[in-house]
């Protein structure tokens, strides 16, 4: 058996050349299952380079909703260059999908590569052959990307696979998490699970010596982590982990970041100190605190009520004059039916103060109510707008978390201006790391259409 996996060209990347380069984790990871499984996998960036189909079944890699249009072309392409192939694809927004759904986007012949069952039926192998993420070792995918597409992923920022899973439930993400079906009401509580800590040193060493054959000298990681500080204990066994590499690789360094709660690190700050501090000896240096916009009744709108004014100025006050780490303010605002003027002028000035006093990083992003996976996509209300997107997967872009407010996402004029007028000027502020994009809606002319994707070229999130 064969497949070909594939990360689609970034929706931002310009149409020729070199586009967003950055190591497809997710995508390795199913790879290096399918390999321990006796399927022969080749893996695909068109970041890189244009795609060669060598296999009957393809797999596509969707980082977020942006995605689902790139990845209809790539199919229409094939099937007009080779005729009609086994398709599956797979990210978080797949998991949100409906088999109707999945269908009408891509055609009949793809599947929830997500759902292992499906995979092992579809692909042909049995399902025991199939470990779970967490005993997987990515070496054997790392080992079939080349040293030229190693390079370049190890030149920069990557995500380092290391959990999986949030206990909390805020109703914008669409990530695994613990999550109330709107329909049913029938609530389904996670609990975050990480990976082997002897499989991660094991993969971090080889890509500690991958670097050091390039000549680099740092690995810039991002920890996969929902929520760092969520568990503390297998937080600090991850930490030990780390810490044992750099004393094998003396000379070589190696930074880690990463998102939390601040309920967590407050937590941890409390209760364990030690996992924070140890993380710190083996290169934590920035944390992305989910703030996500400002007041009680915003948080309790949507369902991030362990947020509390307090809580939020007291832990990213703790971060940079208790520990020395960079604080960054991932603020998703703009809660389409949470948010008022008062609520996000107070979120624009917060994530001012905090810039001025703490030196915190501004990452400004806007809610979208209803994305596949999130609590909104299957409620009622919004029913009519996901059957808009179905019909005008072009569409599936505006629900990018960097792209402006539109009347599909906000559909009431005050809420979109105001969204929209806050949201550029935390852009503004200094250290900020979001470009903005403007979103395609239903119903554009040629001529719009292209001008959006000409202005949103290159600009890529962080």
């Amino acid at each position: 058996m064969k497949i070909n996996l594939v990360q689609p060209r970034h929706n931002y990347a310009p149409k020729e050349g070199i586009g967003h380069i950055y190591m497809p984790t997710s995508l390795l990871t199913v790879g290096a299952r399918l390999l321990n499984a006796g399927v022969d996998v080749t893996f695909h960036d068109e970041n890189i380079k244009p795609l060669e189909v060598s296999s009957d079944y393809v797999g596509f890699n969707l980082l977020g909703a942006p995605y689902i249009p790139e990845v209809i072309k790539l199919q229409e392409r094939i099937r007009q260059e080779q005729g009609e192939k086994t398709f599956l694809v797979g990210g978080q927004v797949v998991s949100g999908l409906s088999q109707n759904k999945l269908e009408r986007l891509f055609g009949s012949s793809t599947h929830n590569g997500n759902d292992d069952s499906m995979l092992t039926k579809v692909l042909g192998i049995d399902e025991k052959a199939l470990i779970s993420p967490e005993k997987t070792s990515l070496i054997p995918a790392y080992e079939r990307l080349g040293d030229g597409a190693m390079k370049e992923y190890l030149s920069r920022e990557f995500s380092l696979y290391v959990s999986q899973g949030c206990k909390f439930s805020c109703d914008f993400c669409a990530a695994v998490r613990t999550y109330r079906d709107p329909a049913t009401g029938q609530t389904t509580k996670v609990k975050e699970s990480y990976r082997d800590p002897s499989i991660i040193k094991a993969d971090l060493s080889y890509l500690v010596g991958k670097s050091k054959s390039f000549g680099l000298g740092e690995l810039q990681l991002y920890m996969s982590n929902l929520d760092v500080f969520q568990t503390p204990t297998q937080l600090l066994r991850f930490a030990y982990a780390v810490q044992e590499v750099q004393q094998e690789n003396p000379n070589f360094k190696i930074a880690l970041r990463g998102l939390a709660t601040v309920d967590s690190f407050l937590r941890a700050r409390e209760n364990m100190p030690k996992s924070i501090e140890e993380l710190v000896n083996a290169g934590f240096n920035t944390v992305g605190f989910g703030v996500d916009g400002w007041t009680k009744e915003v948080w309790t709108a949507v369902k991030k009520g362990h947020n509390t004014e307090e809580k939020c100025l007291e832990a990213i006050r703790s971060t940079r004059e208790d520990f020395g780490m960079t604080p960054e303010i991932l603020m998703v605002f703009g809660h389409p039916t949470a948010d008022t003027e008062e609520s996000l002028g107070a979120a624009y000035q917060v994530t001012r103060m905090v810039v001025g006093a703490y030196g915190a990083v501004p990452r400004p992003h806007v809610s979208k109510d209803f994305i596949p996976g999130n609590n909104g996509w299957r409620s009622p209300e919004h029913l009519d707008a996901v059957e808009s997107l179905l019909e005008h997967p072009e569409a599936f872009q505006s629900l990018d978390f960097t792209a402006l407010p539109s009347p599909l996402t906000h559909p009431t004029e005050r809420i979109r201006e105001s969204a929209t007028k806050y949201f550029l000027k935390m852009c503004e502020l200094p250290g900020n790391t979001t470009k903005y994009v403007k979103p395609i809606a239903p119903g554009l002319s040629p001529l719009e259409l292209e001008a959006i994707k000409e202005f949103n070229e290159g600009r890529f999130d962080r």
